[in-house]
């Protein structure tokens, strides 16, 4: 009996050990976080930075061709902090982006080495740039409202001298 139970217990350490191997301690959850899942967080990231990047186009788009009403309503300088705005989270995005794109090639040299577990700079790293992420995801959208209320603003008004 005491051979069996010294069995089972080898046995869960071995399982507990080859369990520890694929999955990464994330302090601010509390939780494990395996290597797929930190994966998928900056294949995300680079998603909804590329949707960003095609939302900052179709924006100054959209407030090019209101310039003219933007002027009437004597909105210019309001319009020209918006701009300056897009193009700084723009450049912004661009960093973030490349900063991910490197972030996912050091990923890739630890797992084939093995050594993502015990790497704590590349956690700090991927916990550091999740809340840069984070923090351009809120600004962005902000930004974003904040626009498409002065464009809503300045249909309605375009809107109301077509009908008077």
């Amino acid at each position: 009996m005491a051979g069996s139970n010294y069995f089972v217990s080898c046995f869960f350490k071995k399982l507990k050990t080859e369990i520890m191997k694929t999955k990464i301690k994330k302090d601010w959850f509390g939780r494990l976080k395996s290597i797929e899942e930190i994966h998928n967080d900056s294949k995300l990231w680079l998603s909804e930075i590329d949707f960003i990047k095609d939302e900052v186009r179709f924006l100054n788009h959209l407030l090019s061709s209101n310039y003219i009403d933007f002027l009437e309503a004597g909105l210019r300088k309001e319009i020209d902090i918006l701009v300056k705005k897009i193009e700084d989270e723009k450049a912004i995005g661009i960093s973030l982006y490349k900063q991910i794109k490197n972030h996912r090639k050091v990923l890739s040299n630890l797992i084939e080495i093995k050594s993502v577990t015990s790497n704590t700079n590349y956690l700090e790293k991927h916990k550091k740039i999740e809340r840069e992420m984070s923090i351009f995801s809120k600004k962005y959208k902000k930004l974003k409202r904040t626009i498409f209320k002065i464009i809503g603003t300045i249909m309605r008004k375009k809107e109301q001298k077509i009908l008077l």
